[in-house]
Formats: C-alpha cells, structure tokens, sequence
C-alpha cells in the first residue's frame, strides 16, 4: 500500500467538529455492517437525548435501511445523518459525542465508514493507495494548507484511522456520493419488522431491531 502525499499536503478542517453549515454528515450514503448497527442499538437511549428525532412515541425509529451483505443509514427527508445534530456553531455527530462523554473508545460504537471519511482507498497498479476522497474539498472538509493555518494535516488528524487501515483492521470504504442511496426505499417505523435482526440471533442478544424496542424514560 501506498500513501499519497496529499495526506500531508491537505490541512483537515474539522478536527473540532465540522463548521454548522458544512458537513460531509448530508447527502452521502453511508455504509454499516450488522455489528456496527448492534453497538449504535447499545447507546440508542443516550443517543436519542440529543437527538429527539430519533424517538417515535415510546420507541425509536429505524435508522437504517437493508442493503445486503450490510446495511446503509436511512438519511432524514433533507439528506442528513439522522445522527446528526448542531450547535450554535458547529455540526456535530450525536455517536461520536456521547462515545467521548462516557469514555467510550470512539471505534467501538461509530461505523467505520464515518470515521475513515475522507480517506479512501483505491486501485494503484497492482497495489492500492490510500489517498482523500475527492469529494472532500468540495465539501470542505479539507484544503491546502496554506489556506487552514492552525489546522492539522489529514495524516496528522487520522494517525489511528490510518494505522488501522494499514494494519487490514476495517478498510476505509467510501460513502457512496451521488443520487440518494436509499430512494425508493421504506423507511422502517415502530412496530414493523426491522431489516437489521439477523435471522438467527439467539434470544436475548443485542439486536440493531429498534424499532420494536420501548424507549427508556
């Protein structure tokens, strides 16, 4: 594998959390495995305090949305992460949040596909390299450096994501860009069947199946 210099040619922006109106959290479809849904499914109640929406009577609603072999997060009617909320100033992801207030490690509860972005891996040659995804200075999640004084490179803010590529621990997989991944699909609502319960879960196991499950008070 190989690493592109723009990795350190790049300054990424929101180390502190992305500017309230700039976000890669809108219009990309992001990708989940059944495991990843399973540990958001374990934090839904504290989720759920910063993100009200989330609630539907005394249940929650169904985040995601079955695309097989995994699954991909059922973006709100605007396009945005239905785990994303704002601040006065900043836009914020609820799972990272809550993971950082409790003292959770951070990969152990937010998919893979959020915290890699904006790395991405791609064919080079016989190899791959692991380079930034284009769409992220459109974005702006990153910019030359010359133009975020103050801010650190992209290899400097993802020293462990990258570690962990390097290292075959959960390949950077890129949110999908383009038309709405998930068009035309149903969204799952309480009381209806969920896409996330694998068929042979044993009874009394974590389940990403919210959409049954009565919300704690």
């Amino acid at each position: 594998m190989t690493i592109d210099p723009c990795l350190d040619e790049l300054a990424y922006r929101c180390s502190e959390g992305c500017p309230r109106g700039r976000t890669c959290c809108n219009g990309l479809a992001v990708e989940v495995t059944r495991r990843e849904v399973r540990a958001i499914d374990g934090i839904m109640d504290e989720v759920a305090r910063l993100v009200p929406s989330l609630r539907d009577g005394d249940e929650y609603e169904n985040a995601f949305v079955d695309d097989p072999p995994d699954l991909l997060v059922d973006p709100r009617p605007d396009g945005s992460c239905p785990f994303l909320y704002r601040t006065r100033t900043r836009s914020l992801c609820s799972i990272h949040t809550i993971a950082l207030e409790t003292g959770r490690p951070v990969p152990s509860v937010k998919p893979a596909s959020c915290r890699h972005w904006p790395l991405l891996l791609e064919p080079d040659g016989r190899g791959v390299r692991l380079t930034v995804q284009p769409s992220a200075r459109g974005i702006g999640c990153v910019a030359p450096r010359r133009e975020l004084p103050g801010h650190p490179s992209v290899r400097e803010a993802f020293r462990e994501e990258i570690e962990e590529i390097l290292h075959g621990r959960g390949p950077a997989r890129p949110k999908r860009v383009g038309p709405d991944a998930t068009s035309g699909r149903r969204r799952s609502r309480a009381g209806e069947a969920s896409p996330v319960e694998p068929a042979s879960a044993p009874s009394g196991s974590a389940s990403g199946s919210r959409a049954r499950r009565r919300a704690k008070r």
